[in-house]
């Protein structure tokens, strides 16, 4: 095996490019002057201007069916990263918007120890959109400084025409992965294999694993009352970390657990976000006082995967490389779901906890400025309206390509629907009356255990460690409070529905369930049905939680008539206290 270095070196004696197709250190070596004349101008959010409007792709299809766009994705990553942490199109000032080091980006000041983004807001799902699109325009231009600096001919023709083509990928936790991972290899292995474009192959450090801070700034990561990890001595980005120490190492293993154990439902919330019609506000996020669930709350499961490491943790989640690549999938998420119900966006709210430029309390809108987020060079800000497109923005996703609204419903149908739909059918087989759906509703506050805690619901007798939930046959999944620990209490109580149709129906195919009639199934909720409030993993006396409370209820459903039809629930909501008033 001939080594990286050496590689590199030939690489750069036989094509004259010293720094561009390896993972050259691209630290700026402008003088002082010229960096300052440079960032006079504000800087420019326009997105990928080249190629057209492009798909964004599932990041397993991206490596498998694009090999030339593939290896120019991991090595523009890898120089991206290798940027001098002070520039401010660096990966560290970028991801540094979201979190810590609550510092001015782009000359936008502001004031507290959280960062630019809005957590709990009828604004989350727009300010993401220009912070994406601002990492992938910056992704995008390292893909092109490789690809332009190779020699003139064939070769160079099809790099240029793949970078210009680039889009940032996204990743797909609710699909299926067939017997494989929920984060795919791509994601989760150390090192990778990569293909520069004269053909010469080497094996370097996954840019999509980790991130290293060059240097880590322990000022960086203020935590003055102790109630974060050691963010502040931890040199590199961790995933489920193996302690609490500065010696701490990612635990892959554990992340792939709770991945795993919550894909079921993780895929049952989302499709139930995308069937059952609500407005904007009560999908859109987790302060919106609506009961079916919204995207954020899910979004925060995935984020609670990843344990106590950086992502785990909105101060420092951004650091992780796969921060970008789930927010992307919360992007397009939101993106499918505007297209399914195009009537409906952000109306004005009080916001419930405040960000680096945003008093709580204070009034935000579709007209808000998303703040750092410049639409041009003088200073204009994007909105939630004028940001409210994506193909102005030279994207798209494989959903939206010629879609219609029944093809569109068809691929949510093929994606996420099927465990849903064969459930709903399963349960309605042999039964009298029509067929039911049943959730159990978990309300529980934002702010309330001085950072993020989740609560796990289990079906049977179950494991009350949680670091063995996630593997335990009667886990039904676990819900996440996601919250900064030093973001100022508010009275945001959250609630999202645990779908348990899938989880009765086996029971009943496996004859521990008698029937599936209301009576047999209440019956056998208030015996079996249990839950756990966890911290860090370690268990949260239920009392302990203020507004905490599980209602257990049931409606009749509807379903899809067609593979291009949603199942609908109908009439009204049944509540069933027996089940909850038992103790558990």
């Amino acid at each position: 095996m001939v080594s990286f270095s050496k590689v590199v070196c030939f690489l750069a004696a036989s094509l004259n490019l010293k720094y561009s197709l390896a993972l050259p250190l691209e630290h700026n070596s402008e003088l002082p002057h010229a960096i300052k004349s440079r960032q006079q101008q504000y800087f420019a959010i326009t997105g990928v201007t080249d190629g057209g409007v492009q798909p964004r792709l599932e990041i397993r299809t991206l490596a498998s069916t694009k090999p030339e766009m593939w290896n120019l994705f991991l090595l523009a990553m890898e120089r991206f990263k290798a940027m001098d942490q002070t520039t401010r199109e660096s990966y560290y000032q970028i991801a540094g918007i979201h979190g810590a080091p609550y510092s001015a980006w782009d000359r936008v000041s502001g004031s507290g120890n959280w960062g630019y983004c809005p957590h709990g807001s009828n604004i989350f799902g727009p300010w993401h959109k220009p912070y994406i699109v601002l990492f992938e325009q910056v992704l995008q231009q390292k893909a092109k400084e490789i690809a332009n600096a190779l020699p003139a001919g064939t070769n160079k023709d099809k790099y240029v025409a793949a970078a210009n083509e680039l889009r940032l990928p996204y990743w797909d936790w609710a699909i299926d992965p067939a017997g494989g991972t929920v984060m795919p290899a791509s994601m989760s292995t150390k090192t990778i294999s990569v293909t520069y474009p004269n053909g010469t192959t080497a094996t370097i450090q996954n840019p999509l694993y980790t991130y290293n801070f060059n240097p880590l700034r322990a000022a960086d990561f203020p935590d003055p009352n102790n109630n974060m990890p050691p963010f502040d001595e931890w040199k590199t980005t961790l995933r489920q970390p193996s302690s609490s120490t500065a010696s701490a190492v990612s635990n892959d293993a554990a992340l792939e657990k709770e991945l795993k154990g919550n894909l079921n439902y993780n895929r049952a919330q989302l499709y139930k976000l995308f069937t059952q019609t609500q407005k904007y506000q009560t999908f859109s996020n987790k302060a919106s006082g609506g009961s079916i669930g919204n995207l954020e709350s899910l979004h925060d499961n995935i984020h609670s995967a990843f344990g106590s490491g950086h992502m785990g943790w909105p101060p420092a989640a951004a650091f992780d490389p796969a921060f970008w690549l789930h927010h992307c999938n919360v992007d397009r998420m939101l993106a499918l779901w505007q297209a399914l119900y195009p009537s409906t966006y952000v109306e004005s709210a009080s916001q419930k906890g405040p960000t680096y430029t945003i008093k709580k309390g204070s009034s935000q809108n579709a007209n808000s400025n998303l703040t750092p987020f410049h639409r041009d060079t003088a200073g204009s800000f994007f909105t939630s309206a004028n940001s409210r497109g994506i193909t102005n923005f030279g994207y798209t996703y494989p959903e939206l390509v010629g879609a219609t609204n029944d093809t569109l419903k068809a691929k949510i149908n093929a994606l996420y629907g099927s465990t849903v739909q064969g459930i709903i059918t399963k349960r309605a087989d042999g039964s009298s009356t029509a067929p039911r759906d049943y959730v159990a509703k978990v309300s529980m506050p934002w702010i309330g255990l001085e950072g993020t805690f989740s609560v796990g619901l289990f079906l049977g007798d179950f494991n009350h460690d949680p670091k063995a939930w996630a593997k335990d046959p009667n886990f039904l999944g676990a819900q996440t409070s996601m919250s900064n620990p030093y973001t100022p209490d508010n009275d945001v109580v959250i609630t999202n529905s645990v779908v348990l149709t899938q989880a009765l129906a086996k029971k009943h195919q496996s004859g521990e369930l008698e029937s599936l009639d209301e009576e047999t199934v209440v019956a056998y909720l208030a015996k079996n049905l249990h839950w756990e409030v966890q911290r860090q993993g370690v268990i949260v006396p239920k009392t302990d939680v203020p507004d905490f409370k599980v209602v257990v209820q049931s409606i009749e459903i509807k379903p899809a008539e067609s593979a291009s039809d949603f199942p609908v629930w109908v009439g009204g909501w049944s509540t069933h206290s027996a089940v909850t008033d038992s103790a558990n």
